[in-house]
């Protein structure tokens, strides 16, 4: 299984639960109440151990297609909320050390939000759609590959 394998399983029982549906996989589909996995980078390399391995990171985004209003209502409100509830999520798996699975030779060291709340990313008035969008990443100690002489 991939790290991008594991990062898709580790969001999509979330996404079953707040969303009722699969989350997509880098792909953002123009349809409201959708959630989206994003990759932006895999093992770039924050520090080098030269003979166990590195600390490496795995940036991600999630995107989330909501309705729009251009009315007073709480409509964008609602959606902002259920952005920031997302956030909250992925800060509370990081505190309960619940991480996703990068298999044998990898240790999770952090998953976090690089914000403070979501961003309103775009707002697609003709159709009624806002994407907001989270930007996260998981920091990782990844062992160094023996290398077998013959």
């Amino acid at each position: 299984m991939s790290k991008h394998d594991a990062m898709k399983e580790f969001f999509q029982e979330k996404v079953e639960s707040v969303a009722r549906q699969t989350i997509g996989f880098n792909f953002v589909p123009d349809r409201p109440d959708t959630i989206s996995f994003l990759t932006s980078y895999s093992d770039k390399v924050r520090k080098n151990y030269m003979r166990v391995g590195a600390e490496k990171e795995y940036g991600f985004q999630i995107s989330i297609a909501k309705s729009f209003s251009e009315e007073t209502d709480d409509l964008n409100l609602e959606a902002m909320n259920f952005a920031q509830a997302m956030m909250d999520w992925i800060e509370e798996q990081n505190e309960k050390k619940k991480y996703p699975d990068f298999g044998p030779g990898c240790r999770i060291l952090k998953l976090e939000c690089l914000q403070n709340m979501p961003n309103l990313a775009e707002a697609d008035v003709d159709a009624g759609i806002a994407y907001y969008v989270v930007q996260c990443r998981v920091i990782y100690f990844e062992k160094k590959k023996r290398r077998v002489l013959r």
